[in-house]
């Protein structure tokens, strides 16, 4: 009995691995069929993480779906953050791949404030945040402070020429 449930649980294991991936689905599945249903997944996570950033999808333009998607089948949905959590994920993944614009990395600023990443999760900020950024047109920096029980403030400095 043991044994035929830890068999079922790895079984389970193996198609939700295969669903996030959209390949390798167990024996007995409809590969084509499966794929649709993996895909159709990965465009509703997409449009979750594309309601919580809507700065970062305005300037992706036409890339973020396919990059969100290239994104989830390498990446587990989190198991708690919504489309916040989703999007600090794939955020991270961009980030290096170039400059992200003034307004996604805003998004992201105020997103780090509200939110903690913890163990592939993320949960509401309970503590202090402090998070800054030089904004480039025009020049000025935006400091985000974040106090126990209160949401983000921020405060614009312009910056001196240079």
């Amino acid at each position: 009995m043991a044994a035929d449930r830890r068999a079922y649980a790895e079984r389970q294991a193996q198609l939700l691995r295969a669903l996030v991936a959209g390949e390798g689905f167990p024996e007995g599945f409809a590969a084509d069929k499966a794929a649709d249903a993996s895909r159709s997944l990965r465009r509703k996570r997409g449009r979750i993480v594309a309601k919580a950033w809507p700065a970062l999808v305005l300037e992706l333009g036409e890339r973020f779906d396919a990059r969100f998607d290239a994104f989830a089948r390498v990446a587990a949905a989190p198991a708690s953050g919504g489309g916040v959590a989703d999007g600090l994920a794939f955020v991270r993944t961009l980030e290096g791949a170039g400059r992200l614009g003034d307004d996604a990395r805003v998004e992201l600023l105020f997103a780090r404030a509200r939110s903690a990443r913890a163990a592939g999760t993320a949960r509401v900020r309970r503590g202090p945040f402090l998070g800054t950024i030089v904004l480039r047109e025009p020049r000025r920096l935006l400091v985000v402070v974040r106090l126990p029980r209160g949401g983000p403030r921020s405060l614009v400095v312009r910056a001196g020429r240079g």
